[in-house]
């Protein structure tokens, strides 16, 4: 609210306000506004009157405004006139000649615009890496300028500048987005102009904005109706045709950031959940246009609530906003925590949910599989890399029951090829450290402090590690995800120090294989290995039965079968295990020389031909396991495909054919370990030309992933060159 400094020598101003239509219920203010367009004052209307402290005269002298308000608007830090324009406000004369008027009727046809529709406005705020929440974050709902408005207020000549901008981009046959300025530009006012201090750099790269995709305009998509009233020597009739065509401007308006001086009002301000959700209700006029809805964010970061999202208006306006449609808000701020919602079962559970946040258990071969299979993705994939097993637990049932740690074990199965081992391995702990964090009060600020879970030595045992507890440490507010691959796993399996060599190849060669993980639970105190059985677990150790990431959907598991149990005498489970195949070597490429008959090589790279020259090409694209595709390209200079000597397809298969589709002419074929290569005719290769020259690029990409993503530093490219000429 707007305070006012009282006056005592000043007299109160009480306005009648009366309505042509009585059966009006909604709420009503009235808000006076100077000739600057500041607000001075605003008063609820009660019982058909409303208390002023201005005097007739000043009211007289400035602008006063009636208009239908909810409490959220009543409650605006600063009103503005954009406002009073956007909830239909009356605004009547009360000097009536010389003499001032102290009862205001308003209009019929006024009320009959005030009354007012709900919209549902609700989203996510969500990490733009991760896709977790982000709870407790102060999400501002802001409505903007309606376009057809801001159309109409333009000056002439800039109505003929945006006419004339509009049709040179529909020209373009495909206009994509470009990538937005960097870095990003000044946000843009919502209130009064944002601090000249803010960081922007913090702000980091925004999302994509709503519904930009491609857009397939050609110049026949403009209706040559459309087209001749643009045309027009009229401002007014252009102005007319662009209010009749506003699709045709919304995507354009973030590729021109000279039209950027939009401005939207604040109508509520909303903080996220547990589950990073925010909603409200908000009202407008039903006789008016759907809410054109923008939203920007702040975080409490340091004590200060900082701005982590604030991207230009034109092109994240959620444009005639279908009310209840969720909305999702990426932070990509990395001071921005996410949410803790690793969860607390109910039972005495122990479910295997993923390796990292890609792959679940339900898309790692197991149970059933063919020993080919076996530890693979269900694409087929190798694992590498660190490898992050994530793993919820019934804390509280469990804790309850003096069972507090876990240990994650490893031991090799076979050789890289899959030839099992003579002798199994030993099992040996996993050992790296393992934190949670959680934010703290130290010295005024929020920080974020890590939780050692381990590993730890308890009673006889060494290398335990403690299920996270449910309640945060004594001084802490709450746990929190500042980092999800530290924060979400129950363990870092380093398989890059896996097996012994020289170089980080000749290492990942000799490390190569299936490997058996087990987690087993141990007791508080003593550290002894708990029977699953006898402690009623058997029955809740689940596994994720969908597919992953799990994004907003419901996660289900189910009980895990013997193949992932580990029984003891008795048969009763006193462990889960999996199997993994693990594979972290390294790609190669490389690219043959050019030979053939009738070939004559010269210096600089030419080879002269004769009219019957046949050319052989020729590359390694080579895996010790074949876990990696490749592709395989040659173009005349470095524009031109040549799709008939050109190739794509897994490392080790052969033949592979070319890619001059629907039919290929030839097929490149395995000579030697990972060596391919084809006979063609120098005819062929160049076309209808007599000589050209010629670009080869041969890209190898590995299979193995570690849970996040395929580890591309195992990839490998190659490229070289040629000319074929006439002697």
């Amino acid at each position: 609210m707007v305070k006012q400094q009282k006056d005592s020598r000043k007299k109160r101003t009480i306005l009648n306000i009366d309505l042509e239509q009585p059966d009006f219920k909604g709420q009503l203010a009235a808000f006076v506004f100077d000739s600057a367009g500041s607000l001075l004052e605003q008063a609820p209307v009660k019982t058909g009157k409303v208390t002023l402290t201005s005097s007739l005269q000043a009211l007289s002298r400035n602008r006063i405004f009636i208009a239908p308000v909810s409490e959220k608007d009543l409650e605006m830090q600063q009103p503005t006139l954009k406002s009073m324009t956007r909830l239909g406000a009356y605004s009547p004369v009360l000097r009536k000649g010389d003499s001032l008027i102290d009862s205001i009727r308003v209009p019929d046809v006024i009320i009959q615009k005030w009354l007012l529709c709900s919209c549902w406005v609700r989203g996510r705020v969500i990490k733009a890496d991760s896709g977790r929440p982000v709870c407790g974050a102060k999400v501002h709902i802001c409505e903007v300028d309606k376009l057809w408005r801001w159309l109409y207020e333009l000056p002439e000549l800039e109505v003929f500048r945006l006419r004339d901008e509009l049709l040179r981009a529909i020209k373009i046959p495909e206009l994509r987005r470009p990538p937005r300025p960097e870095p990003d530009p000044s946000p843009i006012d919502l209130i009064e102009p944002m601090s000249t201090t803010m960081n922007i750099a913090a702000l980091g790269p925004q999302p994509e904005p709503p519904d930009m995709q491609t857009l397939n305009l050609t110049p026949t998509s403009l209706p040559m109706e459309v087209k001749t009233k643009l045309m027009a020597s009229s401002s007014q009739v252009i102005r007319d045709t662009l209010v009749a065509n506003l699709e045709l401007i919304r995507p354009y308006l973030c590729l021109w950031p000279y039209w950027w001086t939009f401005r939207c009002d604040e109508i509520a301000v909303v903080e996220t959940d547990g589950l990073g959700r925010f909603e409200t209700i908000i009202k407008y006029l039903c006789s008016g246009d759907k809410p054109d809805i923008y939203f920007w964010v702040e975080y409490k970061i340091t004590s200060v609530f900082e701005t982590i999202y604030h991207p230009p208006i034109p092109c994240y306006t959620h444009w005639n906003y279908a009310c209840g449609t969720e909305v999702t808000i990426e932070i990509s701020d990395s001071r921005v925590p996410s949410c803790d919602d690793e969860p607390d079962p109910l039972g005495c559970k122990v479910q295997i949910i993923s390796i990292g946040r890609k792959v679940s258990m339900s898309e790692i071969h197991g149970n059933g599989s063919t020993t080919a299979n076996e530890g693979l993705t269900t694409g087929g994939a190798p694992f590498g890399g660190k490898i992050e097993p994530r793993v919820w637990f019934s804390r509280t049932t469990l804790h309850s029951k003096g069972i507090r740690y876990y240990r994650w074990s490893y031991r090799r199965l076979t050789e890289g090829d899959g030839t099992p081992l003579t002798t199994t391995g030993p099992w040996i702990p996993i050992t790296r450290t393992v934190v949670r964090h959680y934010a703290k009060y130290t010295a005024g600020d929020v920080t974020h402090v890590p939780y050692l879970l381990g590993p730890q030595p308890v009673g006889t045992k060494s290398n335990l590690f403690e299920i996270k507890p449910a309640d945060v440490p004594t001084g802490g507010l709450e746990w929190t995800v500042m980092d999800e691959r530290e924060d979400l796993a129950s363990a870092h399996f380093e398989t890059a120090k896996l097996g012994t060599g020289a170089d980080a190849c000749t290492k990942a060669f000799d490390g190569a294989g299936k490997y058996e993980l087990k987690l087993e639970l141990f007791e508080d105190v003593t550290g002894n290995l708990v029977d699953w059985d006898a402690a009623g677990i058997d029955i809740d150790l689940e596994m994720t039965d969908i597919a992953a990431p799990f994004g907003t959907g419901t996660v289900t598991t189910d009980p895990a079968p013997d193949y992932n149990r580990i029984k003891n005498s008795a048969l009763h489970t006193v462990a889960f295990r999996m199997v993994l195949r693990v594979d972290n070597n390294c790609c190669q490429a490389a690219i043959d020389p050019l030979s053939g008959v009738g070939l004559t090589p010269t210096p600089c790279g030419f080879y002269e031909i004769i009219p019957t020259a046949g050319v052989i090409l020729g590359f390694t694209a080579e895996h010790p396991n074949n876990f990696a595709t490749f592709s395989f390209s040659v173009k005349q200079a470095v524009t031109t495909n040549v799709h008939l000597a050109s190739a794509a397809g897994d490392v080790g298969d052969s033949p592979i054919p070319t890619n001059d589709l629907p039919t290929p002419s030839h097929s490149y074929t395995l000579t030697g370990s990972g060596q391919y290569s084809e006979s063609f005719t120098a005819a062929e290769l160049l076309g209808t030309c007599t000589r050209a020259a010629f670009s080869e690029a041969l890209h190898v990409w590995t299979m193995a992933q570690d849970g996040y993503g395929r580890i591309w530093h195992l990839d490998r490219f190659n490229h070289a060159g040629f000319a074929l000429t006439p002697p």
